[in-house]
């Protein structure tokens, strides 16, 4: 019994030192030493969401970035592609200076320098990928939506309006052509309650199919002019919308692929 006893007293010591260990915060980051190409900033400014560094580089010229952090991926993405602040990989020039930006997960990252000065990408992008608590790769939820006949370049995100109507819940879009067919698939970026869906699809202008059997699981409505759509709540909690300008048979066979992959895909 002694022996069950100490035994059962070790086993108790192991876990609450793993705990304690799993539970153990990494600390604050000291920005001060973040580096960029050996070369620490001379000056750190931290705010809500907002951090500014800026680095020594030459003579006449400093590097200033600035990191802006949202809370999730999908409205770091949203901003990045919907405020007509950034264009991609293509500077901007303002003024005097030059503004080179990439998204990296929930942040966006800034670079400002002198317009004369050069600074190459893959310093920029090396930079981003050593900044703490990064993570790499394309979001996940990208890969869900059908890969047939995708448009390159039309892919957005909307966090604030969607067809129209105020958006309840963030959503991916990427649109489709296929000769003179054209067409959106978009997703719900999360799981979406019930009631959360019903409240967007009340805001949708509903209309009944023609030539096709009605689902009562589907909601069908026009976006405008010639445009069918349709929307439904998938098991599991993710919302499938296809629309574009197709007749309601063609329109329910991208519907149909849509809502299988999304439904299907882990993510």
């Amino acid at each position: 019994m002694k022996i069950d006893g100490m035994l059962k007293y070790a086993i108790c010591l192991v876990a609450v030192l793993l705990c304690a260990c799993a539970q153990k915060d990494e600390g604050p980051v000291d920005y001060s030493a973040i580096p960029y190409k050996n070369v620490r900033p001379v000056d750190v400014k931290i705010s809500r969401n907002h951090l500014e560094l800026r680095y020594p580089m030459q003579v006449g010229d400093t590097l200033e970035v600035t990191v802006l952090e949202f809370k999730s991926d999908v409205y770091a993405m949203d901003y990045y592609m919907n405020s007509g602040r950034f264009q991609g990989i293509v500077p901007i020039l303002r003024g005097q200076y030059l503004e080179q930006s990439i998204r990296s997960d929930a942040r966006i990252f800034i670079f400002r320098h002198d317009s004369f000065r050069r600074y190459e990408r893959s310093d920029l992008e090396q930079y981003v990928r050593n900044f703490p608590g990064y993570r790499g790769g394309f979001p996940q939820e990208f890969l869900s939506l059908p890969f047939d006949h995708r448009e390159a370049g039309r892919t957005s995100i909307q966090t604030k309006h969607f067809l129209g109507v105020v958006s309840v819940f963030p959503v991916l879009i990427q649109s489709y052509r296929d000769a003179n067919l054209q067409w959106n698939v978009a997703r719900s970026w999360e799981q979406v309650d019930d009631e959360v869906y019903d409240r967007w699809v009340a805001q949708l202008d509903k209309v009944e199919p023609v030539g096709i059997a009605k689902d009562v699981e589907v909601a069908y409505f026009h976006v405008g002019e010639g445009v069918n759509g349709m929307a439904t709540h998938l098991p599991g909690g993710r919302v499938v919308v296809v629309w574009g300008y197709l007749g309601w048979f063609d329109l329910e066979r991208k519907f149909f692929i849509a809502s299988d992959r999304i439904y299907e895909a882990r993510f």
